[in-house]
């Protein structure tokens, strides 16, 4: 139960947080349900045409980009629990394709 409380505190937050921002229109942060790795949530980021910004801290989480503006509505069709714009700090703006 404490871990549920923590886990849709950090969602409020995060949505709140993105409420209020200077966030993008085409980038987003993508959660996608506990345990899954990085790199299935990254597929499924590619499987709806969208770009890998970059990592989170967990594997369930990244931040991608896409101008469709269907985007977030087929990630979560797709299986993604949350799809929020987000805004990234400066430096973290290049795709992970770029920096490879």
């Amino acid at each position: 139960m404490p871990a549920a409380c923590l886990l849709a505190a950090g969602l409020l937050a995060l949505l709140l947080s993105s409420i209020w921002s200077n966030a993008t229109d085409d980038k987003f942060v993508v959660v996608t349900p506990p345990g899954w790795t990085q790199g299935r949530t990254i597929a499924l980021v590619r499987s709806v045409n969208g770009t890998l910004v970059r990592g989170g801290n967990f594997g369930n989480v990244v931040f991608a980009s896409s101008t469709d503006a269907a985007f977030p509505a087929r990630l979560r069709a797709a299986g993604a629990w949350l799809v929020e714009p987000a805004p990234l700090a400066p430096g973290c703006s290049e795709t992970v394709e770029a920096l490879s």
